[in-house]
């Protein structure tokens, strides 16, 4: 079978987008899934979290979409999360995005043929957006069987702009029929808070379904990645740990997703 294609998205930046597409990377690969990670983002944040923070892959997806290469030739095996591979990005992307926007026939459908290409490589493929509803975000929700929106808890901004969001995956379900929200994830939450507990209301009201588990908020993230870990290899005990494996497990369900966890890991 083709792999689920899962996209995070959300159009403003802050609310653990890479971070979560990263960490889910790992749950699911440690789950034993067959996992791809695809960076869609210019600021190739996920790229360096998963292989390097100085140097790019020789290719990267900005190459795949503009017919220059393979998309086989732009997947890295080798990567920073055992089982996971990557198609990394740069900031070129963004050039080339702003090319083919301006191109008569560009389609949205661009990065889903590149990825049938593999699809039955892989169990599952997640796809980390930019912060944006562009191009690129398009792109990703026409590939996409699922789309996951993450949102930070406890901030007041945290729900502007929701209505644009909604009617974005609703114009991604008229490119993209199959596309289902999958729900969203709540970030940097406290439930100790009176306002992530506000927030977190207010998401339930806006959203279809809001999962069980959230990211917490915790310095510990940051120090894992500045290590070039996920919160997984950081400390696999690690609250924040507990509720990524949950969040992957949630998604998988969502998914139907198979999984098979690995011994001893």
């Amino acid at each position: 079978m083709p792999a689920k294609i899962i996209c995070l998205a959300n159009h403003k930046g802050g609310v653990c987008k890479t971070t979560l597409s990263v960490c889910i990377a790992d749950a699911f690969a440690r789950e034993g899934l067959d996992v791809l990670l695809v960076d869609l983002d210019p600021q190739a944040n996920a790229t360096r979290l998963v292989y390097d923070f100085e140097e790019s892959p020789a290719v990267t997806i900005e190459k795949v979409l503009d017919g220059r290469e393979s998309i086989a030739a732009a997947i890295v095996e080798n990567t920073h999360i055992e089982g996971v591979h990557l198609i990394g990005s740069t900031l070129k992307l963004a050039v080339l995005e702003r090319q083919l926007q301006q191109t008569p026939f560009s389609s949205t459908s661009l990065v889903r043929q590149k990825l049938a290409l593999v699809a039955d490589e892989y169990d599952v493929i997640i796809l980390d957006t930019p912060p944006a509803l562009n191009f690129l975000t398009a792109n990703a929700l026409a590939a996409s069987d699922i789309v996951m929106v993450p949102i930070e808890s406890g901030s007041k901004l945290s729900l502007l702009g929701t209505d644009d969001m909604l009617e974005f995956i609703k114009q991604g379900r008229m490119a993209n029929p199959q596309l289902k929200f999958g729900g969203a994830i709540l970030t940097k939450h406290d439930a100790r808070k009176k306002m992530c507990k506000i927030t977190a209301g207010a998401v339930r009201d806006y959203y279809d379904h809001v999962l069980t588990a959230s990211l917490p908020s915790t310095t510990d993230i940051h120090k894992s990645q500045a290590g070039g870990q996920t919160i997984l290899q950081y400390d696999r005990d690690h609250n924040a740990s507990r509720e990524i494996v949950a969040i992957a497990r949630e998604i998988a369900a969502i998914a139907s997703l198979p999984l098979k966890e690995k011994a001893g890991v």
